[in-house]
């Protein structure tokens, strides 16, 4: 029987008064100092008390109106003082350097972990999640009684953390399904809609950390004009429906629609609900994103899992997620896809590789392989991406600098260019690629980017070809094409500079590609140049220990690189902007990932798109668990790193597309002033 949210919101409900009876014992609890491990429980019980007396402070005034601006940043520094990087992760139990030099490395890592997880209680009790609140105090308690009787054995201790992670899995794990595909989860939302936007306060509610620059990003949204404002929601919504359109899909079969804004938008974000409550969608909106005080607390981290991934989690995971999948499988099929609102121009992070933190071991690396890419088979079962689209968009945050506003102003314009006319450029492009065998990318300078890209045969090419003509509709702003191109013969060498992928920055990155596949990879991001490979693998490749090239493509939006140079902002462009400033790659799956056998027409001419896999995705009915990879990177190399871009013929006539920096194919040439403008 399927439930619903309310029948599981009854449910967590129930295990309210266990968590009272249990919260009620932690205040009495005295822990002396001389108990095994007894700083862990010191500051865990202070945790929790922390988020207790603020759950406390919603319960009795859910708008917070008797509290003031003041007092609430206050609390919400102290209690995120402790990830501070300058002030207090140096002795905080979250980092697992400090947390191993205490217990020793395995307990350390351990206690480290479930330390951390601890630091969720007060979105848990926003979110009434009294299941989980029960069982981390249960968690505690079993600890306690652990150390009470003096062992510091690991295997006891993470027997214990094992057997409470793995209980209630199912119930937990409909939980987070539901809390993303239903539209009855609405905490989130309503704060976006109910809330007074004017009163900064209404970010409190999510129980994040907030940064000063959340709080600027809801100042300036507020006093945006409203009418402009209105104009970019509309935007963005139109967008999002071109997506269906150009693709020839029909959004209007669906139901629910995603969006996902950054903390301090949601005056923007209540816009685009409700253009989309127009077009008679429900809205589902996940924890607006905020960076957080430390992000190198997320790294450290990122493989926590290993604690408990074995052969016995997994099955146990994937059982429950096909059986849930399968109840839910309506709503699944209701989706049409997510708007997503991003941020860009935040300060440059790169990470500390610590030798404490935990690792996913090579077994687990191929149980973790396993574990996403069967639960986004059976995902893409239901969720049929040949029906659905998406739309996503950047804004800078106020982090960028001083001149937030006039790069706010730029940015719009950028977001804003006509897709009409970039799609007639960028045809001029196709029709000579599209002549192509191969495709060769050249790097200037000292950059050593040397690259043979094949393409897919055409048989018919007044009906056919290998490239899609990319304007503002999923990928806003406009300008690109792209394609998937064939592995055996794509050979050679991508080097960038400085290039920031999935928000972590690389230095001198190098991958060597041998018929498609990432051969070898080097960064300088440390002295130690095994460091820089770990680095590369854990980040881009983990748990694959090679990626194949699922895309390859040639950005046009010249507008965009010459305001990013305007400003000196190149190295902090999102992947979304920068791969529209010169020839791209990504390493993973292809852009059409289980969509391939759906037609794929221009919406300029409408030839039939027919690079939409690769050797590797070809294999998808054969093995529908190895052909994909559940990744997808886009690299680029930008205009000032590029020397040429040249289509080479089957015959070995050479085209260039692109020669010394600038376009070179009739009909781009309009593509040329904003580089020819740049001082």
């Amino acid at each position: 029987m399927t439930k619903t949210y309310q029948d599981l919101l009854q449910e967590l409900l129930s295990y309210k008064p266990t968590y009272t009876q249990q919260i009620k014992r932690l205040h009495e609890l005295q822990i002396s100092p001389a108990l095994v491990n007894s700083e862990f429980f010191l500051k865990t019980q202070a945790l929790i008390f922390s988020a207790e007396r603020f759950h406390q402070l919603v319960e009795a005034d859910p708008e917070l109106k008797s509290v003031s601006l003041e007092e609430l940043e206050t609390l919400n520094r102290d209690f995120y003082s402790e990830l501070d990087p300058k002030d207090g992760y140096g002795s905080s139990l979250v980092n697992p350097d400090y947390a191993t030099g205490l217990y020793g490395e395995q307990l350390g890592q351990l206690l480290c972990a479930i330390y951390t997880k601890f630091r969720s209680f007060r979105q848990d009790y926003l979110k009434q999640d009294y299941l989980t609140l029960s069982e981390m105090l249960q968690l505690y308690f079993e600890l306690y009684e652990l150390a009470t009787s003096g062992t510091q054995d690991f295997t006891a201790w993470l027997a214990i953390y094992r057997k409470i992670s793995l209980q209630n899995l199912k119930t937990k794990s409909y939980l987070q399904n539901l809390q993303r595909l239903s539209p009855d989860f609405s905490f989130y939302r309503d704060i976006i809609q109910t809330a007074d936007l004017s009163d900064l306060r209404y970010l409190y509610h999510y129980g994040v950390y907030l940064s000063e620059h959340d709080l600027a990003m809801a100042k300036f949204i507020n006093a945006y004009p409203a009418d402009e404002l209105e104009a970019i929601a509309a935007y963005i919504v139109k967008s999002w429906v071109d997506g269906f359109v150009r693709a020839r899909k029909d959004y209007r079969i669906k139901k629910y629609a995603n969006l996902m804004v950054p903390c301090g938008m949601e005056r923007l974000g209540k816009m685009i609900i409700s253009r989309l409550d127009e077009l008679g969608l429900q809205t589902l909106v996940p924890q607006p994103h905020s960076n957080g005080i430390n992000r190198q607390v997320s790294y450290d981290h990122r493989f926590d899992s290993a604690l408990i991934l074995d052969r016995e989690m997994v099955d146990m995971s994937l059982k429950y997620a096909e059986e849930i999948l399968e109840e839910l499988k309506d709503v699944i099929g209701l989706q049409a896809g997510p708007v997503y609102v991003e941020l860009f121009g935040e300060t440059p992070f790169s990470p500390d590789a610590k030798s404490s933190a935990l690792k996913l071991s090579d077994e687990q690396q191929g149980l973790y392989r396993e574990l996403t890419g069967k639960n986004a088979q059976l995902y893409y079962k239901y969720y049929k991406r040949d029906e659905v689209s998406f739309c996503i968009i950047a804004f800078p945050s106020t982090e960028i600098g001083k001149r937030f506003p006039e790069i706010f102003a730029d940015t719009l314009k950028i977001n804003l260019l006509d897709s009409g006319h970039y799609a007639k450029i960028q045809q001029h492009i196709i029709d000579v690629l599209d002549t192509a065998e191969y495709v060769h990318v050249k790097g200037n300078g000292s950059n050593e980017t040397d690259i043979m890209v094949r393409m897919h045969p055409i048989t018919d090419p007044a009906h056919q070809t290998n490239f899609e003509n990319c304007v503002a509709d999923v990928n806003i702003p406009v300008g690109e094409v792209f394609t998937s191109p064939l592995l055996t013969g794509t050979n050679g060498i991508l080097h960038v500079d400085d290039i920031y992928l999935g928000s972590l920055r690389y230095f001198n990155i190098k991958l060597q590609f041998e018929d498609g596949w990432v051969k070898d990879y080097s960064c300088t991001n440390f002295p130690n140049p095994e460091d820089g490979k770990k680095y590369i693998h854990e980040n881009l490749l983990l748990p694959h220990n090679s990626l194949p090239i699922g895309e390859f493509a040639i950005g046009t939006n010249t507008l965009a690189y010459q305001i990013a140079r305007k400003y000196d902002i190149l190295s902090l462009l999102p992947i979304l902007i920068i791969e529209k400033m010169g020839p791209h790659f990504a390493i993973g799956d292809t852009c059409f990932s289980h969509e391939e056998d759906a037609p794929h027409p221009s919406f300029v001419n409408g030839k039939e798109m027919i690079a939409v896999e690769n050797e590797h995705s070809a294999k998808r009915k054969e093995d529908p668990f190895g052909a994909y990879t559940q990744k997808h990177m886009d690299i680029t190399l930008p205009y000032e790193m590029l020397a040429s871009i040249t289509a080479i013929a089957k015959d070995g006539t050479k085209t260039d597309i692109i020669r010394n920096g600038r376009f070179v194919v009739p009909g781009t040439e309009e593509l040329n002033l904003p580089l020819d403008e740049i001082k």
